[in-house]
């Protein structure tokens, strides 16, 4: 038996025949350029020999070779060979790295099981193993794990979507080192409600709607589940549901925010309080309009107004006093209704008062 015919003797067993295939394409190749695999082969333990990823990337490149072939020699001999461009394009060659791509979801979208296959085989050029780091039963956010994507991300060049990527595969919350989970849904229903945000909304309310959504995703809920009602402004399914992924799931505390001025909502947390910046860019003019003398409490206490004509389906331009009016009955009635029925802070008035120069007063009877 010829050194090439014992090469292909001694491939494994396992080893798929279209894999095999390229190998023994490959060893031709070497025959017809007078060369043998003895003197390209990888010593002991060695897992990327450099005459061999050269011969064989030159086979590709010059010769014709199959593109797959540098794949098939990874699989069939354990290596670790990497293309002209210095990304390593293979499968994982060990066992247990194919065992875990074979138990991936089947609705997993494609890019995403590629660059977990691309994470295995890092961790394998990195004699790391899955088992070392994978996640026990429950658990959605292993340290071990967090710091090996993010280490191959920063250092080592993996594409960003890895950690997207390995967090819908094995329903994790994996954190990039800013702290924040940076994924994108994969639900085309849910990429349309992205798509169909404002245009105004900031990157960060942004980001934490896409968050929101892609948690739903991990706990097989749907946006079209919970979305609200044509004007019912606070849903409380959706009310529940992002309280509850704030709470114990440890989304951005922006989270509701970012939904009450992505989608006009007046979502509440807990506590009973809103906690919200107005949305109509009419009341957010006024905002910016307020002295820089005003006090924080009483800003806020304004901004709360604000919010709270707003779930009316009211506006300040209906309520705001005329030129050198001081105490409007339209804004006075508004105010004191507030704080009577709608739980305002008592000093809401008096910030008002503040903020645009008025004298509004409490109704005189008692409440």
């Amino acid at each position: 038996m010829t050194e090439h015919q014992t090469v292909m003797a001694q491939l494994p067993k396992t080893l798929n025949r279209s894999y095999r295939y390229k190998i023994s394409q490959f060893l031709c190749h070497l025959e017809q350029q007078g060369l043998r695999w003895s003197a390209l082969a990888p010593a002991a333990g060695e897992k990327r020999p450099a005459a061999l990823e050269t011969a064989v990337n030159t086979a590709i490149q010059d010769h014709g070779l199959y593109k797959n072939t540098r794949a098939a020699l990874n699989r069939g001999f354990n290596l670790t060979l990497v293309g002209p461009s210095g990304q390593v394009r293979l499968a994982p060659v060990q066992l247990e790295h194919q065992t875990v791509m074979a138990q991936l979801p089947k609705t997993l979208d494609r890019s995403y099981r590629a660059k977990i296959s691309r994470f295995l085989c890092h961790l394998e050029q990195q004699d790391q193993r899955w088992s070392a780091l994978a996640p026990a039963a429950g658990e959605e956010r292993p340290a071990a794990l967090e710091t090996a994507v993010n280490t191959a991300i920063k250092d080592h060049r993996l594409n960003i979507t890895t950690r997207a990527a390995l967090n819908q595969g094995f329903n994790l919350t994996l954190v990039g080192p800013s702290g924040w989970v940076r994924l994108k849904p994969l639900l085309a229903e849910h990429q349309t409600v992205m798509a169909q945000l404002p245009k105004n909304l900031s990157s960060p309310y942004r980001s934490a709607i896409s968050g929101f959504l892609c948690h739903l995703e991990q706990q097989d809920q749907r946006w079209s589940a919970l979305a609200p009602a044509v004007g019912d402004r606070r849903p409380a399914a959706l009310e529940a549901a992002v309280n509850t992924a704030m709470q114990d799931h440890g989304l951005n505390t922006s989270t509701r925010s970012a939904l009450n001025n992505g989608f006009n909502l007046a979502l509440v947390g807990p506590s009973g309080r809103v906690r919200l910046a107005p949305v109509q860019p009419e009341h957010q003019t006024v905002m910016a309009q307020l002295p820089k003398s005003l006090s924080s409490a009483y800003r806020s206490n304004i901004s709360r107004f604000l919010c709270h004509l707003e779930q009316q389906n009211r506006r300040w331009s209906t309520l705001a006093p005329a030129a050198n009016e001081v105490r409007p009955a339209a804004l006075e009635a508004a105010v004191n209704t507030a704080i009577k029925n709608h739980g305002l802070d008592e000093s809401t008035r008096a910030a008002i008062n503040h903020g645009f120069t008025l004298k509004l007063k409490a109704p005189s009877r008692r409440w």
